[in-house]
This record gives C-alpha cells, sequence and structure tokens, in this order.
C-alpha cells in the first residue's frame, strides 16, 4: 500500500468526521431550541384563548348578577371563581409572552390597560356583593366597567392570540428551512465521502486485493517449484544413502573376511574330504555303492551349506534400488547372526537371541534393516574386543510395542560410552574409536529415519551399552505374528 494513499485517505476519513460532528453539534443548537420552543407555543396559544374566554365568563357572571334572582348568589361565586382563575392565567401568559417575538410583546402591553380596568371592576362587584348589604351604586359601576371594557379586552385578546400563532408560524417556516439546509449539507457530506473516501478506499482495496491474489499465485509457484526442488533432493538424498549403505555393508563384509573364509573352508574341506572317500572307493574291485551314495548325500548338504553362506553374503553387499517390502523382524535377526556367526566364534563372544513371539509383519528395505543390525553387532563386538570383559557376550532382542510396532535391542558388556559423548554418536564424522570413519551410526540413522522408526543409546561405561531402534507396523493384510519363537 502507498503510504501518501494511506496518509491522503486518513485525513479525508478525519475531515468527514469533523463535518459529520459539526453538523451533529448544529443540530443540537439550533434545531432542538426551536423544536423546543415550539413545543411551548401550543400552550402559550391554548393559554391566550382560555384567557380569552375566561373573560367572556367573567361578563357573563357579572350580567347574571344584575339580574338579581335567585341564583345571584351562585352568580357571584362563579364570578369570583373566573376572576381568579382569569387573573392567574394572566400571569402566566405574561410570564409566557417573554419569549415570544416583539409583536406579541408589545400586543400584551396593549392589552394590559383593558385587563386592569376589567379585573379592578370585577373585584369591587365581588367585595360589594360579598356584603351583607350590597352597595348598589358599586355594583353598578363595576358592572359598567366590565362591560365598557370588555369588547376592546376581547378585541386586543384575539390580537394577542394571532400574534402568537403568527410567531408560532413564522419559526415553524424557519424550523423548516433549517432543517432542509441541514439535510442538504448532510446529503452533501455523504456523497463527499462516497466520492471522495469511499471511491478511493473501495479502489484500493480491490487494488491490493488483486496484489494479493497476484502473491498468492507467486507464491503457490514458488512452493511448487521449491517442491520439486526437495523431490528432486529427496531423490538425490535416498541415492547417496543407497551408496552409503552399500559402502557401510561392504566395509562389514571387508572387516568380516577372515572369518567368512573360515566359515566357507569348513563346508569346501569337508566336500573335498568327502569327495576323495568316493574317489577311493570307485577304485577298489566292489565298491560299496550304499556308503558312496550317503557320502554323496553329506557332499550335496554341505554344498548347500556354502551356497546358502555365499548367497547371504551376495545378497548383503550387492548394491540395489530401494525396496518395500514385507518382512519378519525375528527372521531378519536370525539371518544376521548368521552372517555373524563366524566372527562371533573367531572373536569368542557369545551372541544370544531374545525374540518376541507376537511381532507383525514391517513394511521396508529388509536389506537396509539388515544393514543396521550388523553394524550395531559389529559395534559391539568393538566395544568388548576393546574392553576384554571375561564372559563377552552380545544379546539381540525384538519386543513389540504399545503402538504394535517392533523394537530392535543390541545390548553388549563392552567398554561403554563417555557420557559426555553419548549425544553425538550418531553425528556424521564422529566415532569413539581411533580410526573410526564415523559413518556407520550416521548411516544407521539416517536409515531407520527414513523408515520412520527412530534409534537411541544407553551406556554405563564398563557395564552395559544398548542401542536399540524402533520400527512402526507394517500396512496391508500381512500385520499378523509369525511363529517364530524365542531363541
Amino acid at each position: 500500500m502507498n503510504p501518501g494513499v494511506a496518509e491522503i485517505l486518513a485525513r479525508k476519513y478525519w475531515l468527514a468526521l469533523a463535518v459529520v460532528a459539526v453538523l451533529i453539534l448544529g443540530d443540537a443548537a439550533l434545531i432542538q431550541p426551536s423544536m423546543t420552543r415550539l413545543a411551548t407555543d401550543a400552550p402559550l396559544i391554548n393559554t391566550a384563548g382560555r384567557q380569552r374566554m375566561l373573560g367572556q365568563r367573567l361578563a357573563k357572571a357579572a350580567l347574571a348578577f344584575e339580574r338579581g334572582d335567585d341564583q345571584a348568589r351562585g352568580y357571584l361565586a362563579e364570578m369570583s371563581q373566573v376572576l381568579d382563575l382569569w387573573s392567574t392565567s394572566h400571569e402566566q401568559l405574561l410570564r409566557e409572552a417573554k419569549g415570544a417575538g416583539a409583536e406579541a410583546r408589545d400586543g400584551m402591553n396593549q392589552l394590559e390597560p383593558s385587563f386592569k380596568k376589567i379585573q379592578t371592576a370585577a373585584r369591587r362587584v365581588v367585595q360589594a356583593g360579598a356584603a351583607g348589604r350590597p352597595d348598589p351604586t358599586a355594583l353598578k359601576e363595576g358592572l359598567a366597567g366590565i362591560l365598557d371594557n370588555e369588547a376592546e379586552y376581547l378585541e386586543r385578546m384575539d390580537h394577542v392570540v394571532e400574534l402568537h400563532e403568527r410567531d408560532a408560524r413564522g419559526r415553524v417556516e424557519s424550523l423548516r428551512r433549517l432543517s432542509w439546509a441541514v439535510a442538504g449539507a448532510t446529503l452533501i457530506t455523504l456523497a463527499a465521502i462516497g466520492l471522495f473516501i469511499l471511491r478511493p478506499a473501495v479502489t484500493l482495496i480491490r487494488r491490493q486485493v488483486a496484489e494479493l491474489g497476484q502473491a498468492r499465485d507467486d507464491l503457490e509457484d514458488r512452493v511448487r517449484e521449491r517442491t520439486w526442488e526437495l523431490e528432486q533432493a529427496k531423490d538425490r538424498h535416498r541415492a547417496l544413502v543407497e551408496q552409503f549403505s552399500h559402502v557401510g555393508r561392504t566395509s562389514a563384509i571387508g572387516e568380516m573376511a577372515s572369518g567368512l573364509a573360515h566359515e566357507l573352508r569348513q563346508p569346501l574341506g569337508a566336500i573335498a574330504n568327502y569327495t576323495e572317500g568316493c574317489l577311493v572307493e570307485l577304485s577298489s574291485p566292489e565298491p560299496a555303492v550304499t556308503e558312496i551314495r550317503g557320502v554323496l548325500e553329506r557332499i550335496l548338504a554341505t554344498t548347500g551349506r556354502a551356497s546358502r553362506i555365499i548367497e547371504r553374503i551376495r545378497n548383503f553387499v550387492t548394491r540395489q534400488e530401494l525396496r518395500h517390502e514385507p518382512f519378519e523382524p525375528n527372521r531378519l535377526v536370525e539371518e544376521v547372526e548368521e552372517i555373524l556367526g563366524a566372527e562371533a566364534r573367531q572373536r569368542e563372544v557369545a551372541v544370544r537371541l531374545d525374540l518376541a513371539p507376537d511381532l507383525p509383519i514391517l513394511h521396508g528395505d529388509p536389506v537396509q534393516v539388515q544393514q543396521v543390525l550388523v553394524n550395531l553387532v559389529h559395534n559391539a563386538f568393538e566395544a568388548i574386543a576393546a574392553a576384554k570383559p571375561l564372559e563377552p557376550a552380545v544379546l539381540i532382542e525384538t519386543i513389540r510395542t504399545r503402538s504394535g510396532g517392533a523394537r530392535f535391542r543390541v545390548t553388549d558388556n563392552g567398554e561403554g560410552i563417555d557420557p559426555e559423548r553419548i549425544e553425538r554418536v550418531f553425528d556424521a564424522y564422529f566415532s569413539t574409536r581411533a580410526g573410526g570413519m564415523g559413518m556407520g551410526l550416521a548411516i544407521s540413522r539416517t536409515i531407520i529415519e527414513a523408515h520412520q522408526g527412530e534409534i537411541s543409546v544407553t551406556s554405563s561405561p564398563e557395564v552395559a551399552t544398548t542401542f536399540q531402534f524402533t520400527l512402526p507396523a507394517g500396512d496391508g493384510d500381512d500385520d499378523a505374528p509369525h511363529g517364530l519363537h524365542r531363541g
């Protein structure tokens, strides 16, 4: 968003608020007082009209009392009551007329002499009539004063009423014009707000929405591009892991070469001896065919044994593409024992298996998982060789996890790992042994994490060291425990 545009819109917004505030204050200062004044005009006009009516009643009561019939006393009482109301109403009218226009006030001033004359005459009549023996002269003069001034009073009272009505109509007209002016100013203000504030703001918002949409599209393109790059990096990483794994397996077989040679020398020597015996027997005049057949069967079995050893080594060493297939955890451990059996016997290390009977079928690359086990067991052999315990032993365990997966444990009683260095054992190029490359455990961690598993180590130096890793259960219909039992 352009800061200059935002600043201009902000100023226009505050200006519009100021105009609206002025209109509100103008309404409160101009229109509302006029409305209040109009609310008092009607009572004022009503009071003036009532005053005219009371004046007429006063004159009628005076005439009725002058006739002197049987109801004269009642007319005198009515006259006295009307006089009080008429006087009170006149005082109220005077007070309310102070806020009226100049003409209305002048009309009240002109009305005042007639009112005083009628009021004085009416009081003389009331006072004379209230005496035990009324004075006829006082009554007559009082009645004459009322009747003589009544016409003038009523005329002037009508003029006062007319002036008040004219004054009220004038205020209504002024209020109407003022209201139209305020309404026009309000409409102009609203139009200005829409034209100079809302329309630029909407235009700006639309432009920003379009920019945000473009930014979102650009971001999605960058995310797709980055995702593609990550996929490529993942493929390269997978290839590197496979290469390192192959190197690790080849290195492990190289370190086990002497043991493997001894393991193969036995069946090959047995085959040579059996063959030589068969040749000697066949050269006799009457060879023992039955014995020769038995020897040949032993030769066949021994050859199969040697073939299996070679096949396991070939499968372990041969570089292959990454696979994802079901495999049995315990069968994998037993094959590792067979691969490392010769080296264990050569090193005089007891390898024991403790395999759980209820393990699920796992999914992944069995050769790579097997490589992790071979690496852990081979490291255990090295640790035992450095510590030289009285009873060197390695325990390989499988355990079913609470989540339904499998946990593999390799425990040895070798030299152990220093607590200050145990946190780094899985780092690349870090080794606890002199001359070590420091890649075996790093590759193992990469393999286990690629299988959505976890690997860890605990160690008590000179007592025991345990490496363990867990793998989640496989998918599909293969998640069923196999029939292997504890070894």
